[in-house]
């Protein structure tokens, strides 16, 4: 045991550092490595000859992932020199071209049909052997074009974009799932702990040795995030893959952190009855909740797969992220699940993203470049909180003082509420928005756009003013005083004045829990002695620990996004927002971050 122990530490601590610098020790060097671990030659000869071999594959692996994207370009060149000859137009006039040679061009067009017909034949075939292997029907067959030059056999390449592409699909979506199984299964050295945020953070040096790279080439200024957390959570895997295929539940089940999501379009149901080999291609806005945040615009393929009973693997992965002016990159990232006992599933949730950092503001890179601020333990947390809801809304004993349709409908308003709120602060859910006040030192960001009733009519301006500020205190305990300092000092709607809770839904394990939906009561009263009407939408805050920028000491404090919506009823368009507005709109923002200045 204390051998195996010895040779272990060896690998881990000391093998990969002298391997890069000398790959094959002398004998003498292995004696000296041999009697320094107390084991013998042979095992420190072996140790070197299985990580030389070990490297060469890798190398070999990665050379072949390139040569296969190079044949991909190439293919896709030729299919578009293709469809150049057969309409060839004068550089100079603009005019159909006529090519002097026809025999020529005819031979060329026939060889180069030929090779293409034979490319196509090897790519089809390979979509069938994926097919196969994962138990996926190919959405459309693949059929060869015929002779370009032959008007009865011809038929346009177009024609055969959708298969291809959705072929290309599944092509991806398979090899995009063994990535995620490896990262999965393999723990040290490709994962260490996370202390900022908990969870795991990717060690990239060991993620590029293993595994090429799946979106090619990283653009210019992108930086990697990458992170793993796992929990158990009450639900069972096929409910779980069933809510992530649907748009409208995967956004129910993540209110807050996805502004929009759509199913573009769906390339396989499943097989059998089930979701097993489902790929669907979608488009989500992934949000962190401050106006010095972009919003993460992804579109990607979702490919759910059934490992064995009661395991499943649901795989995401970007498309299209070379075009120029995208930001967000989501490399092979998903849930591995695997059923429970009691119908809880052990959930292994990794994300893997790369972005643009100077979209980013300084104020938040550190907390971003650490995986914090779109990392897995975040989607696990709020998977938790999904699941608490719903138990707490169907238990007959936690807030048995409430009926069930009661406490869903207090649920269901504190979501839309909760959605409003991240649509106006993050400008997310296909809302246009016109700038009415940009950024400046100490003064919100102001924006404006039409509210529509329900009725489809005009209700006035609705302005959002949103702005992040720094607080030195950690964020819990920040969120703590929040929650029990009489919410009068803070609170700009009931500014010192009482306000009174009518009621109090936990959302949680018990009646502590810190999740909750309050009904309060305040007597707003002016100086006139009138009470006074506020329309106002939801607003609230957002609470994110805060680090320093090399992110050195932990925690430093906190980064509180405030943001408020107001409906303005006599205002019809922005254009007629006042500096007068713009002022009180100022002012209702500064009393709110004096307020929670106060109560630290």
């Amino acid at each position: 045991m204390h051998t195996s122990f010895s040779l272990f530490c060896f690998v881990w601590f000391c093998g990969n550092s002298f391997f890069k610098k000398n790959p094959h020790p002398t004998e003498k060097e292995r004696t000296e490595i041999a009697n320094k671990l107390n084991i013998t030659i042979n095992k420190v000869k072996f140790w070197f000859q299985n990580r030389r071999t070990q490297l060469k594959s890798q190398q070999e692996r990665s050379e072949n992932v390139i040569l296969k994207q190079e044949n991909e370009q190439l293919r896709l060149d030729n299919l578009a020199t293709a469809e150049v000859l057969k309409n060839p137009l004068c550089n100079k006039c603009g005019a159909q071209a006529t090519i002097p040679d026809g025999s020529i061009h005819k031979h060329k067009v026939v060889i180069e049909n030929a090779r293409l017909k034979e490319e196509l034949s090897h790519m089809a075939n390979f979509a069938s052997h994926v097919s196969q292997m994962f138990g996926i029907p190919l959405p459309n067959k693949v059929t060869i074009p015929g002779d370009p030059l032959n008007p009865i056999m011809s038929r346009s390449l177009m024609d055969y974009d959708i298969p291809i592409q959705r072929n290309e699909y599944l092509v991806q979506a398979s090899r995009a799932m063994e990535v995620l199984l490896k990262l999965g299964n393999v723990n040290a050295p490709l994962w260490n702990r996370n202390i900022e945020g908990g969870g795991e953070t990717l060690n990239f040096v060991e993620y590029e040795r293993a595994f090429p790279p799946s979106l090619g080439t990283k653009p210019p200024g992108f930086i990697s995030e990458a992170t793993r957390a796992r929990s158990v959570v009450p639900m069972t895997s096929s409910t779980l893959v069933e809510a992530l295929l649907n748009a409208d539940q995967w956004r129910e089940m993540f209110i807050g952190m996805i502004g929009s999501c759509t199913t573009m379009e769906v390339i396989s149901n499943g097989t059998g009855g089930s979701r097993n080999g489902a790929l669907q291609l979608m488009k989500a806005e992934i949000q962190l909740i401050s106006p010095l945040v972009p919003v993460r615009g992804l579109k990607f393929i979702r490919f759910a797969k059934q490992q064995a009973q009661g395991q499943w693997t649901v795989v995401n992965l970007s498309i299209d992220s070379r075009i120029e002016g995208h930001m967000t990159r989501r490399c092979p990232s998903g849930c591995i699940l695997h059923d429970m006992p009691n119908g809880f599933t052990m959930v292994t949730w990794i994300e893997h993203t790369e972005y643009d950092e100077q979209s980013v503001s300084h104020q938040y890179r550190q907390l971003i470049n650490s995986g914090v601020g779109f990392s897995a333990q975040r989607w696990i947390s709020a998977l938790l909180r999904h699941c608490e809801s719903i138990t707490a809304i169907m238990s007959p004993t936690l807030n048995h003082h409430l009926l069930q349709d009661t406490k869903r409908s207090l649920r269901g308003l504190a979501q839309r509420m909760m959605s409003i709120f991240c649509g106006g602060v993050c400008l997310t859910d296909g809302q246009q928005w016109d700038l009415v006040a940009d950024h400046a030192p100490k003064r919100p960001r102001i924006m404006a756009h039409n509210y529509i009733s329900g009725f489809g009519e005009p209700m006035g301006i609705v302005t959002s003013a949103t702005y992040s500020v720094w607080i030195p205190t950690n964020h819990q305990h920040l969120f703590d005083m929040l929650k029990t300092k009489d919410r009068c000092i803070w609170d700009v709607i009931c500014h010192r004045i009482a306000a009174r809770n009518m009621i109090h839904l936990p959302l949680g394990q018990d009646e502590t829990s810190p999740n909750c939906i309050s009904i309060l009561y305040s007597n707003m009263v002016g100086e006139d002695n009138r009470r006074r009407s506020v329309a106002l939408l939801p607003s609230g805050l957002c609470i994110v620990p805060g680090y320093g920028e090399d992110g050195a000491g932990g925690e430093r404090g906190s980064m509180v996004t405030v943001g408020l919506q107001l409906l303005h009823p006599d205002i019809t368009t922005s254009n007629m927002i006042t500096m007068e507005t713009i002022i009180m709109i100022n002012d209702l923002v500064a009393r709110t971050v004096q307020g929670i200045i106060e109560i630290v």
